[in-house]
């Protein structure tokens, strides 16, 4: 499976916003300083993640973004999904599991399948890791650095 740093930069996004946790909007701007995201591409995305409801806008001096459900209501999958499209297997696989006739050759039938429970299981990982989640890692990341700072 292939994801594209689009998503990887739509999780980054809302993962700041989650960890700014205050009710004021955030700039863009400052979310691309932060996160070393080029601004103009930062608000492609932004823009894709608020027509999915995952994050809301304000206009104005004082305007920005925050999300728009709490964080543990955000799957890292809808992330994905709201700023790539639905997560598929790579189309150049496919056909590599044909014969020159087209069928599906019984080695590519077994490769078919294993390639069914990688997507099922990135799956089930993405639905069920919550923005909360990331969060949760994050800081116990933070806790760490400051405790092997103190050592």
């Amino acid at each position: 499976m292939y994801f594209s740093a689009k998503g990887e930069y739509g999780i980054m996004a809302v993962l700041d916003l989650a960890l700014t946790n205050g009710s004021a909007p955030v700039q863009a701007k400052a979310i691309a300083d932060r996160q070393g995201i080029p601004l103009r591409f930062l608000e492609h995305i932004l823009r894709a993640l608020r027509h999915a409801g995952l994050v809301e806008s304000a206009r104005g001096a004082h305007g920005g973004y925050r999300l728009a459900k709490p964080a543990s209501e955000i799957r890292i999958g809808d992330v994905i999904q709201a700023v790539d499209g639905p997560i598929a297997m790579p189309a150049r696989v496919l056909p590599r599991l044909r014969n020159g006739n087209g069928h599906r050759t019984s080695h590519g039938s077994l490769v078919q399948g294993v390639w069914v429970e990688v997507k099922a299981s990135v799956l089930e990982t993405l639905n069920r890791t919550t923005l909360a989640d990331l969060c949760h890692r994050a800081r116990d990341l933070e806790a760490q650095r400051v405790l092997m700072y103190h050592i």
